[in-house]
């Protein structure tokens, strides 16, 4: 994850857009973002920062307030200050103490397969009706 000092690009405290931000570098928010946010970089929400929308991005910090969806392709990791309610979809998730987080939350690791492709395997025994485990009289 990129730190400040790396930033590609910064919306300073008092500002406030609506619409959709696009980038490829890191960018921190530090004002007010509603609409949507798509980047296969780093996406950091400052201690003052609230965004309202859809996230779409590699790796996410949240310090701030956001609320929506997201998806992030590697992280997401919300700190103290951080105050979460949103779906979150991600490859990994920190929550430090302190951190609100409300929602729900599902991990994957590349594609992961749809519900209907995946297959558990079953015990023969058990698909042929014979218990799994003997009871002693």
């Amino acid at each position: 994850m990129s730190t400040p000092g790396n930033l590609d690009g910064h919306l300073g405290e008092g500002t406030e857009i609506d619409g959709t931000l696009h980038f490829k570098g890191s960018v921190r928010i530090d004002g007010k973002f509603t609409g949507k946010v798509f980047s296969p970089a780093t996406l950091i929400l400052g201690p003052r920062a609230v965004l309202q929308g859809e996230v779409e991005v590699g790796e996410l910090a949240v310090h701030g307030a956001l609320s929506g969806q997201v998806r992030a392709a590697e992280r997401v990791t919300i700190h103290a200050s951080g105050r979460v309610e949103a779906d979150l979809n991600t490859g990994k998730l920190v929550i430090e103490p302190g951190a609100y987080f409300r929602g729900r939350c599902e991990m994957t690791r590349g594609k992961a397969p749809r519900p209907e492709q995946a297959t558990v395997p079953v015990p023969e025994r058990v698909a042929a009706g014979t218990p799994s485990v003997r009871q002693k009289r």
